[in-house]
């Protein structure tokens, strides 16, 4: 970022009146597409380098990951810092603890776990799913490892190379498997943390701005560039086509120009950020204003900001401008596909350490199409059961036993039913395209098994 556009972000940045809307133009030499989306990147990131994600996400420090910056949230990929593996059986306990719920309140892990862990009852199944992870890093600290950062490659071919399946072989695989789904649950859990999260335009907007408040305030915005240029073109028709200004000069500073609305606009500016060069030519301004126009009129980016104000706009409408997907649906997307796991994970983790995994990139292949899943009447329940949980533990909406789940239900199905297998790719997607929504709200095992 320029360093005259950062000044002026740092005194003006909040303001919607002409004089700043003109300073900040001319501080980014006159690239009001590149303004916003630097403006975009830095609210998404928080300021905050990648670099940093996995340390933040995965950090003990990290009280509540709802926090978080959304671009932090949505990076499904992150992997544990190996600094950062528990190095004694409480900080173990913890950190799993958090893998599944991060928000700072209690939980039961009974109320999650089902039946991740083999035969053991959910009541002790966590607690003895640790004592036995807890021992493999005295026996074998590099499995240890591996199994807690999500690293789960040397760990299946560890198993690939055991001759003969016994009680040590298939203790480690019942650990795989249950870490496999407590990652799958790391999962949702950042999807829903996401799907709490609601605008913040950082310099843009003042952040108690509600929702509807800050959509306004940035159409707001676009109409008074869309004034300053109807002044300067004479006429409203820049929108349609290019057109010449309605005024000639000659090259001399703007603040003596002959012509009233441009000495106007030189003054507003000079008062608006004094590291801005007033002294510049018409000609150099008129090709800047045209070059405003002409992406103003072509980028479906700035476009989409000339919409009319709104009301009774909440943050729930974030979720569906971001998944396409009222917030529960959303929400019960990603458990659906956490039950399917539940399912069907186990034995395809069986499949790849026997070798009987079809040819895939990764080692462990993405979970099957949802219309394929046969998940059966008794995964109806969970489904209620585990929405009902993540409303409580991580999106807090205060209504997890007060209204009826069944139309989220019935949408997320009718979304998953309409996806084909997702692909490695798909998270490179536009904004709008259903794939990238997809990945964002899905479980994605096969990447922990692809590493290591």
């Amino acid at each position: 970022m320029k360093a005259a556009f950062r000044n002026h972000l740092g005194a003006n940045g909040r303001k919607t009146d002409v004089s700043s809307l003109l300073g900040g133009l001319l501080a980014s030499d006159g690239d009001p597409v590149g303004l916003v989306r630097d403006m975009h990147a830095r609210i998404y990131s928080g300021g905050i380098g990648e670099d940093q994600f996995d340390r933040l996400l995965f950090s003990p420090s990290t009280a509540d990951i709802r926090t978080l910056p959304s671009a932090i949230l949505d990076t499904k990929e992150a992997l544990v810092p190996l600094d950062l593996i528990p190095a004694s059986s409480h900080d173990l306990y913890q950190f799993l603890r958090r893998m599944m719920v991060a928000t700072a309140r209690d939980f039961e892990p009974s109320q999650l776990v089902g039946d991740w862990f083999g035969d053991r009852p959910p009541v002790c199944a966590f607690d003895d799913h640790v004592d036995r992870l807890w021992q493999l890093s005295a026996e074998k600290p590099c499995l240890y490892t591996a199994l807690v950062g999500g690293r789960f490659g040397s760990v299946v071919r560890h198993l690939q190379q055991c001759k003969a399946m016994n009680d040590a072989t298939r203790h480690l695989r019942d650990l795989l498997v249950g870490q496999a789904l407590i990652w799958c649950a790391h999962d949702v859990q950042l999807v829903v943390a996401r799907l709490t999260r609601t605008p913040d335009y950082g310099f843009l907007l003042p952040g108690n701005r509600s929702l509807e408040g800050s959509l306004n305030d940035l159409r707001d915005r676009r109409g008074t560039l869309d004034t300053v240029l109807d002044l300067f073109f004479g006429s409203d028709e820049w929108r349609e086509r290019e057109i010449e200004a309605v005024w000639a000069g000659t090259n001399m500073p703007l603040t003596q120009h002959t012509d009233p609305i441009i000495r106007r606009v030189a003054k507003h500016v000079g008062r608006a950020d004094r590291n801005v060069d007033t002294r510049l030519s018409p000609t150099d301004v008129t090709a800047m204003m045209q070059r405003i126009a002409a992406q103003l009129r072509a980028d479906p980016f700035l476009v989409r900001t000339a919409t009319p104000r709104t009301s009774n706009v909440d943050a729930k409408a974030y979720a569906t401008d971001w998944y396409g997907l009222p917030r529960l649906a959303a929400m019960s997307v990603a458990i659906r596909r956490l039950i399917q796991a539940e399912h069907q994970l186990p034995a395809m983790i069986d499949a790849v350490i026997a070798g009987r995994a079809p040819p895939a990139t990764t080692i462990l292949r993405p979970l099957p199409t949802y219309r394929r899943a046969k998940l059966g009447r008794l995964s109806v329940a969970r489904q209620v059961e585990l929405l009902a949980f993540y409303r409580g533990a991580v999106l807090a909406d205060g209504n997890n036993n007060s209204s009826n789940p069944w139309k989220a239900i019935e949408a997320s199905r009718d979304f998953l039913r309409k996806r084909s297998r997702r692909h490695s790719v798909d998270h490179h997607g536009p904004a709008g395209d259903p794939r990238r929504a997809f990945y964002l709200l899905d479980v994605i095992p096969e990447h922990r098994f692809a590493i290591g």
